[in-house]
């Protein structure tokens, strides 16, 4: 009996003692299943608090990993320099990133005189045919349409109109202009010191994970160079069938065009577009009917580059299916907006490589690594 009401007082007292510590330290099943519960509720919320900073900052991601594409692209132009004896690293990056600046003011020069003096000599061909037309429309009438009623049958826009017109195109080319400072002070300074941003990178990381992280950024190093290769290829490709096209019809300055159509293409479906443009002025002034005809081919071309020759030049260098090549565009830019589906390839190229190391080899423990044909 005395054993009895020992023990039922000891089991009061532990109770007790429990009861104090709160559920988190208790012992019994109940503590069990609170500190589960409190860890699954913090990891959700960690996630959720990640995902809102994610979507919040996605534009400016968006312009670190396209620097981080610039730093990919000057790292290995700079590697292959290095192989030339006595060049160090700096000197290398350094090198690349001179010639990249004078191949854009190359081609910066090459366009603005174009553009300008195709533009003048459209306006004044416009001014003679609206002439033309308003003498028509006088002889027609028999002089009873006088000139200044043609310009009152269209409302003008306000000055409110215009100048919100104006001002959305001022802060549209300072958003323009201040990301693409980001993305090169971004690829430049990571070009320079690769080492110290991986290093600090896999400080992020669990020790005993650290060496399979770094084979995976490794993977990811590799996929992004192709893709870059894949890129310089295309680019290469429509650059030159666009110049015979220019030079067979000829049109003038026709390797100066191509050039340009060819640096344009970088950005998918709007860069030849707006390419097209000097292009169309140029043919234009020489003949409308030969306007018509560059247009057919030019876009003939260009769909031919884009749904079928960037297709497999990809899947080749950077092993992305061509369905998912057309899905990741369709997806990042509905997703992300312009800049999404600017970067959506080389987005898919990093999904797919991560996917295919961490969840497949790592997680399902499929170990076959060999690239599906």
């Amino acid at each position: 009996m005395t054993e009895q009401s020992g023990k039922k007082r000891r089991n009061q007292g532990s109770e007790h003692s429990d009861a104090n510590e709160g559920l988190y330290n208790a012992s019994g099943g109940s503590g069990l299943v609170f500190r589960k519960s409190l860890v699954q509720a913090t990891t959700f919320l960690a996630v959720v608090l990640l995902t809102l900073l994610v979507y919040a900052t996605i534009y400016i991601l968006l312009l670190v990993f396209a620097g981080i594409l610039l730093a990919v692209l000057v790292d290995y132009f700079g590697r292959q320099l290095m192989r030339v004896p006595r060049i160090p690293h700096w000197l290398a990056v350094t090198t690349v990133l001179a010639v990249l600046a004078a191949l854009l003011v190359l081609m910066v020069l090459l366009l603005i005189p174009v553009v300008v003096e195709e533009t003048l000599k459209l306006a004044g061909q416009l001014e003679e045919s609206v002439e033309q037309l308003i003498d028509w429309l006088q002889e027609a009438t028999g002089g009873q349409l006088r000139v200044e009623q043609i310009w009152e049958m269209e409302e003008l826009p306000g000055i409110g109109q215009v100048w919100r017109g104006v001002a959305g195109i001022f802060a549209t080319t300072i958003g323009a202009i201040t990301g693409l400072s980001i993305v090169v002070i971004v690829g430049v300074f990571i070009a320079y010191r690769p080492r110290l941003y991986m290093t600090g990178l896999m400080r992020l990381v669990p020790v005993v994970h650290r060496p399979r992280a770094a084979e995976v950024l490794a993977a990811v190093g590799v996929t992004l160079r192709r893709w870059l290769l894949g890129q310089l290829i295309s680019m290469i490709l429509l650059a030159l069938s666009t110049w015979i096209m220019l030079a067979l019809l000829g049109i003038p300055q026709a390797p100066s065009l191509a050039l340009i159509t060819g640096a344009m293409t970088f950005v998918p479906y709007l860069g030849p577009i707006i390419a097209l443009i000097p292009i169309l002025m140029i043919s234009f002034l020489e003949s409308p009917l030969l306007a018509l005809y560059v247009l057919i081919l030019y876009m003939a071309i260009q769909n031919v580059e884009a749904n079928v020759i960037m297709p497999i030049v990809f899947h080749r260098t950077a092993h992305i299916p061509p369905a998912l090549g057309v899905i990741s565009q369709i997806l990042f830019g509905s997703l992300l907006g312009f800049l999404g589906f600017v970067l959506a390839i080389p987005l898919m190229a990093v999904v797919l490589q991560m996917v295919k190391m961490v969840y497949v080899e790592d997680i399902l423990g499929d170990s076959n690594r060999e690239d599906t044909p």
